[in-house]
């Protein structure tokens, strides 16, 4: 079983999605309760944009094992994936008072959720500064606050464009939903 674990997980690593797929569905076919495994599969899911299945294994996961939380963290990022703010927020929960990175990075998800970009930004930042737990988590929420730099530009732009626009324009751009 731990062999079929380490060929899992290097598989996984390796994009290899089909090889760890059938290497986590064969260590579940041993052993059914096996979280660590429902765990990866439910990552792997995710990773193949297999929403509905990932999810499911992501909820099993954390009924069953309250103790791994970036299982709970993972399924907080899908439902936001989702739109599913309410939902996201409410499984962050018991992760955003812990003063690990992953603790960092769940309350700059859940103020991400909230369009409190600049918390998120500094929360990442908080994040990236502690000891890392999960290099691959590492890049993404690197690649995460690229993106909110990204947004945060754009707003930006958007704004001094506006304060150069005449008067009329400015008052207009109140009414922008955008």
């Amino acid at each position: 079983m731990e062999e079929l674990f380490a060929l899992a997980i290097d598989a996984g690593g390796a994009n290899r999605h089909a090889d760890a797929m059938a290497l986590l569905k064969t260590i579940l076919e041993r052993d059914p309760g096996n979280t660590s495994a429902t765990y990866l599969l439910a990552a792997q899911h995710a990773q193949l944009g297999m929403v509905d299945s990932a999810e499911h294994g992501f909820k099993q996961v954390v009924e069953v094992a309250s103790s791994l939380p970036i299982a709970r963290f993972q399924y907080g990022q899908l439902l936001m994936g989702q739109g599913r703010n309410e939902e996201a927020a409410s499984m962050l929960s018991p992760i955003l008072s812990q003063a690990d990175d992953l603790g960092a990075f769940a309350r700059a998800l859940n103020a991400a959720s909230q369009d409190r970009i600049q918390d998120s930004l500094r929360e990442l930042d908080r994040g990236l500064e502690l000891p890392q737990s999960i290099p691959a988590l590492t890049i993404d929420m690197r690649r995460l606050r690229e993106q909110l730099c990204g947004v945060t530009s754009h707003v930006v732009s958007e704004v001094v464009a506006i304060n150069e626009a005449p008067a009329a324009m400015f008052l207009t751009g109140y009414g922008r939903t955008n």
